[in-house]
């Protein structure tokens, strides 16, 4: 079974989009870049 992963703690996703997913002992995460917490660029 799929499990949807979700924070808070990370930007949104545009779209439709889920931040990761995993299934049994993968985690399969969407493409994020570095950005800084206290100015988010």
């Amino acid at each position: 079974m799929k499990t949807i992963v979700h924070t808070d703690q990370a930007p949104a996703a545009i779209g439709p989009y889920s931040q990761a997913v995993s299934f049994k002992d993968l985690v399969f995460t969407s493409g994020q870049f570095a950005l800084d917490p206290e100015t988010t660029a």
